[in-house]
């Protein structure tokens, strides 16, 4: 992956996760703020769709362009080629759910965009990670165990942050107990890492996420706290996604 081709795959896929993290932080920005009390005003919300529209059209020749190359050399890394159409299926179906779902997306479009937007993060980490030498662990299952805790918590977070009276239902407790058992098992994972950068960034991702979802709730749903939250969950889902990657 060191040619000229692996180079363009590593640009491409980093640019790609970029722009797909700020697709996913303006898009809550705009639920936020049309949710919020008093609303952001017209102008507000015109930039933030303008810069969503912008992002998500990069994204989209970005990927078009490292789906390409991922096929033409599936024969050299086929898992590589499989991810990154994947991504290209989830890329093309949120196309497909923004324009049906229009600004005003009805709370079961702006799940699935919300839930696209993270899985697609996920997929553009993996594929990050998979360009690297694998690590070896003595065992893979607490990261696939948390990526299978994370995937739930990620749909109960959007659940209640979209689906209307969903904050009256069970799902918020058990979504705030779930939280901090991943932010204690992020933190566990973090520790045994060798790589002391990698560890620090465990050790504080880990507490943000729970931290900031807490200090949404109490401060009357701040959106900074809010979009803080989820901002710190792209990035915890990326962060899984490419620890799975990259061990063996």
């Amino acid at each position: 992956m060191d040619s000229a081709p692996g180079r363009a795959l590593g640009r491409l896929t980093a640019t790609g996760l970029a722009l797909v993290l700020v697709v996913v932080l303006v898009s809550a920005a705009i639920r936020l703020g049309q949710a919020a009390t008093p609303p952001l005003g017209p102008l507000a919300l015109l930039a933030l769709r303008a810069a969503h529209r912008t992002a998500a059209s990069l994204e989209f020749i970005v990927m078009l362009w490292l789906a390409w190359l991922a096929w033409r050399g599936r024969a050299d890394r086929p898992a590589f080629a499989r991810g990154a159409m994947l991504a290209l299926a989830i890329t093309l179906g949120l196309s497909l759910l923004g324009i049906a779902a229009g600004q005003s997306p009805p709370p079961p479009a702006a799940l699935g965009n919300a839930l696209g937007g993270l899985a697609l993060a996920a997929c553009f980490a993996w594929l990050a990670g998979d360009r690297g030498a694998r690590e070896a662990a003595a065992s893979s299952w607490p990261i696939r165990l948390g990526i299978a805790l994370l995937a739930l918590q990620c749909l109960l977070g959007a659940r209640l942050a979209i689906m209307p009276g969903a904050a009256a239902s069970p799902a918020l407790p058990v979504h705030a107990m779930l939280g901090l058992a991943i932010a204690l098992g992020t933190g566990w994972f973090a520790r045994r890492n060798a790589n002391r950068t990698r560890r620090i960034a465990g050790f504080v991702l880990a507490p943000t996420v729970p931290l900031a979802g807490f200090t949404a709730l109490q401060f009357e749903y701040s959106m900074a706290a809010a979009l803080s939250h989820a901002a710190a969950v792209a990035l915890l889902v990326a962060a899984f996604a490419w620890t799975r990657a990259r061990i063996a």
